[in-house]
């Protein structure tokens, strides 16, 4: 089993301040693939959605989607 323990610094896709994370990933074969992981601002609580490979490297951090319910039709 692969496990490593990545430090990711990106800023804020909401307010722009600086956010560092410690992640310990887990993996039971060694892939060279990628994952993502949703983290909040501890400022101004935006979800981001940071995109990342196992070296530690960033490709990308976007604003995380919210979903919400969809309302549906009266009958009446």
């Amino acid at each position: 089993m692969l496990s490593l323990l990545l430090s990711l610094r990106f800023g804020c896709t909401g307010c722009g301040d600086p956010i560092e994370a410690t992640l310990q990933c887990e993996s039971a074969a060694d892939q060279d693939g990628g994952a993502a992981v949703k983290i909040a601002c501890p400022g101004c609580r935006t979800r981001n959605q940071v995109i990342f490979t196992p070296d530690g490297t960033i490709h990308g951090v976007t604003r995380a989607r919210t979903y919400e319910r969809i309302p549906e039709m009266s009958l009446n």
